[in-house]
C-alpha cells in the first residue's frame, strides 16, 4: 500500500464566506474605536463644517444678493471636502494608529494569519475601518450637502450643467478616505505603539506640508508643492470641481503622486504584515 506524504493544509473557510472574511475584523475594530467617547465628540465636531455649509446655501437662497459675498456654486462643494481633508487626518491619527500596531506589539497578528484568514483579508478588514470613518465625514455630509442644494435651490442645482457634482463628491471622497487610509495603515503597521504611529502620521502630513511650501518659497518653483500628500488631495478636488490651479500645476501630476505613495504603502504593509515574525 503506497504512503503519500502528508504536509501542512492551510484550513479554508467555507466558499460561501470567503469573500466577506474581512468583516469580522472589521467590526471588532470598529466596534472599539467607536467605543471611545472623544472619538465619538471628535467625529461629532466633524460635522461642524457641514452644518456652517447648509447655513450659507440657506442664507443665499432667501438673501440672493449674499451670494456675492458666499457663492453658492459647484465650487463650494470642492471646497468643503478640501476642508474636511484636515479633519480626516485626525480621524485616520485617532481612528487607525492602533490597528496594526497593537496586533504587532501583543502578537495578536499571529493569531489573525494562523485562522483561515489571508493577509489581504487582514489589510482589508482594517483598511475598512477606516474608510468607513472617513467617508463618514466626507462622502455623507457631501452628499448631503448636494441634496439639502437640490431641495433649497432646485432651479439652480436640478440642472443637466451641474449633474457631475454628485459623481465628483463621490470620486473626490473615496480618494482622501483611501489615501489618509493606507498611510495610516502604513504608518501603524511600521511603528508598535499606537501613540508613536499616531503621531508620526500627523507628523508626516504636517511635516511635507511644510517641506513643500519652504521648498516652493526657496527654489520658487510650484511643482515642489507636490510633496505634500494633502496639497496633492486639494489639487486633485479643485481639479474635480472645475476650480482651476493657483500655482499652475496639472491636477494629474497630483493624481500620479498620490497613486505612487499608495502603491509604496500597499508595499510596506506587504512586508510588514506576515504569519512569521523574525526577530534578529
Amino acid at each position: 500500500m503506497p504512503i503519500y506524504e502528508q504536509t501542512y493544509r492551510r484550513y479554508e473557510a467555507r466558499g460561501p464566506l470567503r469573500n466577506v472574511r474581512f468583516w469580522p475584523i472589521a467590526r471588532e475594530a470598529l466596534r472599539h474605536v467607536l467605543a471611545k467617547r472623544a472619538f465619538l465628540g471628535l467625529l461629532a465636531l466633524s460635522w461642524l463644517p457641514f452644518v456652517v455649509r447648509l447655513v450659507q446655501i440657506f442664507v443665499v437662497t432667501r438673501f440672493p444678493e449674499a451670494g456675492r459675498m458666499l457663492p453658492v456654486n459647484g465650487g463650494m462643494f470642492g471646497e468643503f471636502l478640501n476642508q474636511q481633508i484636515g479633519l480626516t487626518l485626525l480621524l485616520s491619527a485617532f481612528g487607525g494608529a492602533g490597528l496594526i500596531a497593537n496586533d504587532l506589539r501583543t502578537g495578536a497578528i499571529l493569531v489573525y494569519l494562523s485562522r483561515p484568514l489571508t493577509r489581504r483579508d487582514y489589510v482589508l478588514g482594517k483598511l475598512t475601518v477606516l474608510l468607513a470613518l472617513n467617508l463618514a465625514v466626507t462622502l455623507a455630509p457631501g452628499l448631503l450637502l448636494y441634496a439639502a442644494a437640490l431641495a433649497l435651490a432646485p432651479e439652480q442645482f436640478a440642472a443637466w450643467s451641474l449633474a457631475w457634482i454628485g459623481p465628483a463628491i463621490v470620486a473626490h471622497s473615496l480618494l482622501v478616505a483611501l489615501a489618509a487610509g493606507l498611510l495610516a495603515l502604513a504608518v501603524s503597521s511600521i511603528a508598535r505603539s499606537a501613540r508613536v504611529a499616531g503621531l508620526s502620521f500627523v507628523l508626516l502630513f504636517v511635516g511635507l506640508g511644510v517641506v513643500g511650501a519652504v521648498l516652493k518659497n526657496v527654489l520658487d518653483t510650484p511643482a515642489t508643492a507636490l510633496v505634500s500628500p494633502q496639497g496633492d488631495l486639494e489639487l486633485v478636488g479643485r481639479a474635480l470641481f472645475g476650480v482651476a490651479a493657483q500655482d499652475g500645476v496639472h491636477w494629474a501630476w497630483a493624481a500620479l503622486v498620490l497613486a505612487a505613495l499608495g502603491a509604496g504603502c500597499v508595499l510596506i504593509l506587504r512586508s510588514r504584515v506576515r504569519a512569521v515574525e523574525v526577530v534578529a
